[in-house]
């Protein structure tokens, strides 16, 4: 099953430019990884806000391209704070954990992993 992300960015006063050049490298970067099926950025009407939307093959997935992609990742979390995150799928214990680390992040298990509720007689 899929990994989606939806994270939302807020960029620090005066750092847009560097965020903006930064994000499209790391988007560069994700073009040949294996198990990445989407990385894409968005903007809206207020220049600080920023929004990435990723999907990748598994958790395995998601897990290498933080690894590959350290370095930017690390460079963004100096010009920019991650106001919310959205973590769909199957995540595993290592994303899980990334999750329940940070009050902004959010899981979303598949519906048909959940035990249906007993029917009332």
């Amino acid at each position: 099953m899929t990994i989606t992300v939806r994270a939302e960015l807020r960029v620090l006063p005066d750092k847009r430019e560097e965020f903006v050049n930064v994000a499209m490298a790391l988007a560069e970067a994700t073009s040949d990884e294996v198990g990445t099926l989407r990385y894409d950025w968005y903007s809206c009407a207020d220049p600080r806000a920023f929004v990435v939307i990723e999907e990748y093959t598994d958790s395995a997935a998601a897990l290498a391209h933080n690894q590959r992609c350290e370095a930017f990742l690390r460079t963004l979390a100096e010009l920019a704070e991650i106001t919310s995150a959205h973590l769909h799928g199957c995540l595993g214990p290592e994303l899980e954990g990334w999750v329940a680390e940070h009050p902004f992040a959010h899981a979303h298990p598949p519906m048909c992993q959940e035990k249906p509720s007993p029917r009332p007689s």
